[in-house]
């Protein structure tokens, strides 16, 4: 579950999401969050550079975010989207993006994946 802050469900017009990990069909750390963002705000905060949050649109659906600025963060992308296809999430100070992205996928049952920046 995506659990949100107060502060983050008014600004991203939205309430804490349920991902069914049946749906996880990746899990990555991306370098950079600014570059991994697809598509227009639809709803939602977006101050590029400094905040990212709420529904994206792009060419195949909807995306959520909840970026913040210079915080690492998971992306995971769903195979079987209720609404949205892909989840990029800034992880809280002092979380390890990587052993987050790597608990994601083991409870998942899947091998994390290598953003697309870091593939050979």
């Amino acid at each position: 579950m995506l659990r949100l802050g107060w502060g983050e469900k008014i600004g991203g017009l939205h309430g804490d999401i349920r991902i069914p990990l049946s749906s996880v069909r990746s899990v990555s750390t991306p370098s950079n969050a600014w570059l991994a963002l697809r598509g227009w705000r639809m709803a939602g905060i977006g101050i590029p550079g400094f905040r990212a949050l709420g529904t994206w649109r792009h060419g195949n659906g909807y995306d959520f975010n909840a970026v913040r600025k210079q915080q690492p963060v998971v992306q995971i992308d769903v195979n079987y989207p209720k609404r949205f296809s892909r989840y990029l999430v800034s992880v809280p100070e002092g979380v390890d993006p990587n052993a987050e992205a790597d608990r994601i996928a083991d409870a998942a049952g899947i091998a994390r994946s290598q953003p697309p920046d870091k593939r050979s």
